[in-house]
């Protein structure tokens, strides 16, 4: 990705992603995760000979998004899977021969938390999100995810956990948290924490993104 491909529209944020090669964006429902990720891809999905995979965990809302305008989304390859060990079969055998070296997923930990309480859940968990990496970063392309979170007290304090993020704060270079701020969407950068004090506003219209200033 050069330093003048534009990735999420925004000059801060994308300063950020496009020194590196995996990307996780983590929040609650409907903290702009899949739209963020869609603006990505249609960003940077434009070569032909180059094309993306999107694979949702989740439900397909996203096509709604994609028939807005589908022009945008020319070089990307939509799939679903909603099954944990379809997803692990599909990224360590179908992956590597598909040959995709720039790959989306929405959500990357949604499977994993139906089957976290299960015996070895957490090594084919890594098993997964290394094959991810091994067939994207490896050969040169990125790799960019969300995640869903819980949220709830604990202690008395307030918390937003990413389900396994222990495991995904190894693999994802760059991590950005999608919540709320005075009534404000917000994307602020959680990893690498020489920025982690930086935070970007945002709305969610029919066209998609849009930035604003604080």
């Amino acid at each position: 990705m050069s330093r003048k491909t534009m990735v999420t529209g925004n000059p801060g944020l994308d300063r950020v992603i496009r020194g590196s090669n995996s990307v996780l964006f983590f929040g609650g429902a409907g903290s702009g995760k899949t739209t963020l990720l869609l603006t990505i891809a249609s960003n940077i999905c434009i070569d032909k000979n180059d094309p993306c995979l999107y694979i949702s965990t989740e439900e397909t809302l996203h096509y709604e998004r994609v028939a807005r305008s589908p022009q945008k989304f020319a070089n990307v390859f939509f799939t679903e899977i909603y099954d944990f060990d379809e997803l692990f079969d599909f990224i360590v055998f179908k992956l590597p021969i598909l040959g995709f070296r720039r790959v989306f997923i929405d959500s990357i930990n949604s499977l994993y938390r139906v089957i976290a309480s299960e015996e070895e859940s957490i090594t084919r968990y890594g098993l997964l999100l290394g094959m991810l990496w091994k067939n994207t970063v490896d050969r040169g392309g990125f790799l960019f995810g969300s995640a869903q979170v819980r949220m709830g007290y604990e202690d008395e304090e307030y918390e937003v956990v990413a389900s396994g993020m222990n495991i995904l704060d190894y693999w994802f270079k760059t991590i950005i948290y999608l919540g709320w701020e005075d009534a404000k969407r917000m994307a602020r950068i959680v990893k690498p924490v020489e920025y982690s004090d930086e935070s970007y506003y945002f709305l969610i219209s029919g066209e998609g993104i849009e930035w604003v200033h604080d």
